[in-house]
C-alpha cells in the first residue's frame, strides 16, 4: 500500500543540516505477528532528536518515530490481542524470548538495542520501501511511526482506554513513560521522603507528576528555564530551584543532607554526578537522560562508598509493558496525570518545525498530527 512518511536522507553532520521530507513510499502488510496501525499522531522524543542529531545511531534513509497512536487496520495470522478498529499506542520492542523479556524485564531485552535502532526488522528486512524499490530503515523502534501507518509487533502495543484522546496516548510510548516509570516502578517514594529531578523536559514532568502520586512530601525541580519551572509547580513540585554552580549546595540545604532520591532526566547535559553529590546517606539516583554515547560519569568514590549511595539506570521506565502504559493512560483519564499540559499539536507537513522547537525548548513534547 502507498502511504505517506517523513523520510530522513540524512542526519546532522558536522557543517551539514539534516534532510527530512515527507515522501509517498510504499508499506507492506502485516506478517504473523504483526500488526498494520493507520497512525493518528505521533510524539517527537529526544530519542528521535538524538539520531537526527548523530548522537544515536540509525541507518538512512529512514523513517523515525516511536511514540505512535493510531487505529488497527489489519493484523496478522497469529495476532489475537487486538483487532481492526482498535485504538492502540505503540510502546518498546522486545524480543519476547530472552532471559530478560520471559522474566518480566522487557524493557532489557537482550535485542533491545537492534529492536530499537537497528532499523529494520532482525531478520534484515523492511517493511518500507521508496517507489523505485530502495529499502527504507522502517523499523525504528519496530514502528517507524512519523509516517501515516506502520508496522508494529503485536507485543509491543496497548489499548487506548475509552475516555483518553487518542492524541494524547502516544508520549506514553517512550518519554513520558521513562520518567513516570523511574518513579513509580523504580525508585518508589517511601511516604515523608524527597526527591530532586534534574532537567524539567517532558521526561523530567513526566517524574514530577508520578512523584505527585507517591507519599514523597518533598519534590524538586531543576532547570535553567523559568516557564519550565513554572510549569513544574503547576504540575506538582514542591520546590524549584534554577540550575547553577550552587545547585548542590542548594538541594543541601533544602533537604537538610537527607535527600533520598534524585532522577537525572537532562537531555544531553549529563548531571549525573551532581544528581548523586547532592544525595543523603542511602540516597538513589535514576539516571534516565539522553547523553553521547562516549559520554562517562565521575563521582567521588569515598562519597558513595561511605553513605551507600545508589546509581541505577533505568530504561524507558521499567516495568512491564504494556499493562504499565494502560496503568499511566488510565491515570490522565481520571484526571491524575496532566499530560494534555505538556502537549502541543503540528501538522505532519511541519514536522521540522516540531523539531526544531523541541530542540530550542519552545514546545515541551511536540506532537505530530497525520491527516486522518
Amino acid at each position: 500500500m502507498q502511504i505517506t512518511a517523513a523520510v530522513m536522507e540524512k542526519a546532522d553532520g558536522a557543517l551539514t543540516r539534516r534532510t527530512i521530507k515527507l515522501e509517498e513510499v510504499e508499506l507492506e502488510g502485516p506478517r504473523e505477528d504483526e500488526v498494520l496501525v493507520r497512525i493518528h499522531s505521533c510524539g517527537v522524543c529526544g530519542t528521535d532528536r538524538g539520531c537526527i542529531h548523530g548522537l544515536e545511531p540509525f541507518p538512512t534513509p529512514g523513517v523515525l518515530g516511536h511514540e505512535g497512536a493510531g487505529i488497527v487496520e489489519e493484523v496478522g495470522s497469529r495476532v489475537t490481542g487486538v483487532r481492526p478498529g482498535d485504538r492502540v499506542m505503540i510502546g518498546f520492542p522486545y524480543c519476547g524470548r530472552c532471559r530478560w523479556c520471559r522474566g518480566g524485564n522487557p524493557r532489557y531485552c537482550e535485542q533491545g538495542k537492534e529492536l530499537m535502532f537497528g532499523g529494520f526488522r532482525l531478520d534484515g528486512s523492511t517493511p518500507m520501501k521508496r517507489a523505485g524499490g530502495e529499502p527504507l530503515a522502517g523499523r525504528f523502534f519496530q514502528q517507524s511511526s512519523w509516517a501515516t501507518h506502520a508496522i508494529a509487533l503485536e507485543r509491543q502495543l496497548a489499548k487506548v482506554p475509552d475516555g483518553l484522546d487518542l492524541d494524547q496516548a502516544g508520549p506514553y510510548g517512550c518519554s513520558i513513560s521513562t520518567g513516570a516509570g523511574a518513579v513509580l516502578n523504580e525508585l518508589r517514594p517511601r511516604p515523608g521522603s524527597s526527591i530532586a529531578i534534574f532537567g524539567a523536559g517532558n521526561v523530567g514532568l513526566a517524574a514530577v507528576m508520578a512523584a505527585r502520586l507517591t507519599g514523597a512530601t518533598t519534590i524538586i525541580a531543576i532547570d535553567r528555564v523559568p516557564e519550565r519551572l513554572a510549569l513544574a509547580r503547576e504540575l506538582g513540585a514542591t520546590h524549584t530551584l534554577e540550575h547553577g554552580a550552587a545547585t548542590v549546595a542548594e538541594l543541601k540545604e533544602l533537604t537538610k543532607g537527607a535527600l533520598d532520591y534524585s532522577i537525572e532526566a537532562t537531555d544531553g547535559s549529563n548531571l549525573v554526578a551532581e544528581a548523586v553529590a547532592a544525595l543523603g546517606i542511602l540516597g538513589v539516583c535514576a539516571m534516565v537522560g539522553g547523553a553521547k554515547m562516549t559520554a562517562s560519569v565521575k563521582v567521588n568514590h569515598p562519597d558513595v562508598l561511605l553513605n551507600g549511595k545508589r546509581i541505577i539506570g533505568v530504561l524507558g521506565g521499567g516495568g512491564h509493558t504494556p499493562d504499565f502504559l494502560v496503568s499511566l493512560m488510565e491515570l490522565q483519564r481520571d484526571g491524575r496525570f496532566p499530560l494534555d499540559k505538556l502537549i502541543r499539536f503540528y501538522d505532519f507537513a511541519d514536522v521540522n518545525q516540531a523539531i526544531d522547537d523541541s530542540d530550542s525548548g519552545r514546545t515541551v513534547k511536540p506532537v505530530l498530527r497525520m491527516a486522518v
